[in-house]
């Protein structure tokens, strides 16, 4: 196990040569890197990426060239990568950093450390009603420097990296603060035009460079970033009303999502194990063999983890509807079946075992509010029984596992939380207790929480048994996950103002969750 202490206090800031580089976001697997990254300036030429002596050209990735991505292939397994960006004449941007290649599938690495969390995005804006809607940016840097300061391997990124919402809740704040913070500071796109027109394509970009950006600067240039992408990052929340209905994401989030990742932060690279046919790796201008929807995290025979958006092919075909499609549903069953690392994490965008009563669960559990209590009794619009009936296959095969642990690692809820299922649906004893946790939200604000947006905590469907050893908190945080052979612990970590923000540089895990291999419970 890594040693557990945080190596020094987390700052923000940090001495490194960036020259005019504005952002850079990296993944990797055993033998390749992928990074995107924006500049300040526009260049005609492409820079490059040296690494070790070898060159690799950018890929421009928007229309006047301040965005571009590197893509080096050929690499050797755990191996540690000096890089550089270079003019395209040879003349140097920034300074070199470290990059590490992760280990052969085959190998047997020790461990690993993950830093994890959901939510990331939204707007830097002024209180609502004397509350946040968003934290703001210097709180969001200082709580990703605390969780880096702990030297991770890997980041996971679990959706809502973009907060934009075009029909829904940015429609319901007050019509004054909506103008005031949002419209007249950072413009309002028109949806009658694609969203790189002209007129829509600056709006764009001054809200991803405020909200990922602006963020991660140059803090992750050196740890591989798993980004899954939810409801938000389609430019809306999952609603479904007598006036709208927001899921599967329209012709305009669809396209917005897409445009956000080819332009910020990099698809998942290919592994041997998931087939080249599945839905998110078909579109045009994609590295070769990667997907932007479903991946795959493997660190030697240690860890496997497989991402999935759920919320992108949602389809409402009553019985027999589905969160992800048929393809998806059949190669997560193949890996977790598989049984050929030590460890094995589902890593959804949609959370399994809990619910808020929003229509995008997979759970038919609805927010009565006449009496302001989470109900089965009464239907919830929208809502799709096939839904659960993918879950609960889904859980069999989590469930099914003879040689590790089921564990799910996930985000969305704009909470923190650990428990293990026990019984799902007709379920009624699973043949292995199936680890949850909620991994903490990076930047949420007092409105966005469930009890003030919903009115009511998240909590554990009725649908399922759980045994909540860390009950759901409403604070913003972060896990670590460190992994070796043995266990699996999660360190979680909250903070929420009007807590000083001081607080944050020295701050230690509110709760401990470990997962010991062969434990069913």
């Amino acid at each position: 196990m890594p040693d557990r202490e945080s190596p020094a206090p987390a700052s923000p800031a940090e001495e490194w040569r960036a020259g005019d580089l504005r952002h850079i976001l990296p993944t990797a697997n055993h033998n390749r890197f992928l990074l995107k990254a924006s500049f300040e300036r526009t260049r005609a030429q492409a820079p490059l990426l040296a690494i070790d002596g070898r060159a690799v050209a950018g890929i421009r990735t928007d229309v006047d060239g301040r965005f571009w991505r590197f893509d080096a292939d050929g690499l050797q397994p755990d191996t540690a990568y000096t890089l550089q960006l270079t003019e395209a004449d040879g003349t140097p941007i920034t300074a070199g950093w470290p990059l590490r290649t992760f280990p052969d599938p085959a190998a047997r690495p020790k461990s690993l450390r993950i830093l994890s969390y959901t939510c990331a995005g939204g707007h830097d804006g002024a209180l609502l009603k004397g509350k946040t809607v968003f934290l703001n940016m210097p709180a969001r840097r200082r709580l990703l420097a605390r969780g880096m300061s702990y030297r991770p391997d890997v980041v996971i990124a679990n959706g809502d990296q973009i907060y934009w919402d075009l029909t829904t809740t940015y429609q319901e704040m007050d019509p004054d603060y909506l103008r005031r913070e949002i419209w007249e500071k950072i413009g309002k796109l028109d949806t009658s035009m694609p969203m790189m027109h002209g007129a829509n394509a600056p709006i764009f970009m001054r809200v991803c460079d405020a909200q990922i950006a602006g963020l991660y600067g140059n803090a992750l240039r050196s740890t591989p970033v798993f980004f899954v992408t939810d409801d938000h990052d389609f430019f809306d929340n999952d609603e479904y009303t007598a006036k709208q209905v927001t899921l599967p994401p329209d012709s305009y989030g669809i396209p917005g999502a897409e445009q956000t990742q080819h332009m910020y932060y990099p698809e998942f690279l290919p592994d041997a194990n998931r087939p080249a046919w599945l839905p998110g790796g078909d579109k045009a201008g994609l590295p070769p063999g990667t997907n932007m929807c479903f991946g795959t995290l493997r660190y030697g025979a240690l860890v496997e983890a497989v991402f999935y958006d759920c919320r992108r092919y949602v389809n409402y075909k009553g019985d027999h509807a589905m969160i992800v499609p048929q393809w998806v549903e059949d190669w997560l069953i193949a890996r977790t079946a598989a049984e050929d690392t030590t460890h094995f994490f589902h890593v959804p965008s949609l959370p399994f075992a809990y619910s808020s009563g929003k229509l995008g669960d997979w759970y038919p559990d609805f927010l009565d509010k006449e009496s302001g209590q989470m109900v089965l009794h009464k239907a919830k619009a929208g809502w799709q029984r096939g839904w659960f009936g993918q879950h609960q296959r889904l859980i069999a095969a989590m469930a099914a596992q003879t040689k590790r642990v089921p564990v799910i690692i996930q985000g969305d809820f704009h909470a923190t939380a650990a428990g293990s299922m026990y019984r799902s649906g007709e379920f009624n004893r699973l043949a292995a207790h199936i680890h949850v946790v909620l991994t903490g939200t990076l930047a949420t604000g007092d409105h966005a929480f469930p009890s003030s947006f919903r009115a009511i905590e998240s909590k554990p469907s009725q649908l399922v048994g759980m045994h909540q050893a860390v009950p759901i908190t409403e604070k913003n945080g972060f896990s670590i996950i460190d992994i070796d052979a043995d266990r699996i612990v999660f360190r979680l970590f909250t903070w929420r103002p009007p807590q000083d923000l001081a607080e944050i540089d020295t701050m230690a895990p509110a709760f401990e969750y470990v997962v010991e291999r062969g434990a069913s419970g």
